[in-house]
């Protein structure tokens, strides 16, 4: 099996860059359907739905929220990784370079 640290580190960038794209999207998600400016109205069925609705949406937000920390901790692991393979590939070349004196 051949494994090249610097894709795996690659790999690993991307993931932590769609892991913040991903927090920026929801930041600006509950932004909008937080802020003061609801996208429901202020009128009373309005009133009605924001209730029912922002109790679902927190539960929607905080999944989103885990599924954004699991790419993140999965970009960490990958960097992780790739440092690790980097440095058994420089231990095994030592090996060999020193069994060949």
């Amino acid at each position: 099996m051949q494994v090249d640290p610097q894709t795996v580190a690659a790999a690993g960038s991307a993931l932590a860059g769609i892991a913040q794209r991903m927090a920026d999207d929801i930041a600006a998600l509950e932004n909008t359907v937080a802020g003061p400016a609801a996208p429901w109205g202020d009128d009373e069925s309005g009133g009605v739905f924001a209730l029912a609705y922002q109790s679902v949406l927190g539960h929607a937000l905080q999944a989103l929220g885990s599924h954004v920390q699991q790419i993140g901790d999965a970009a960490v692991g990958l960097h992780h990784q790739a440092r690790a393979i980097a440095a058994a590939d420089a231990e095994a070349g030592a090996e060999l370079a020193g069994g060949r004196s």
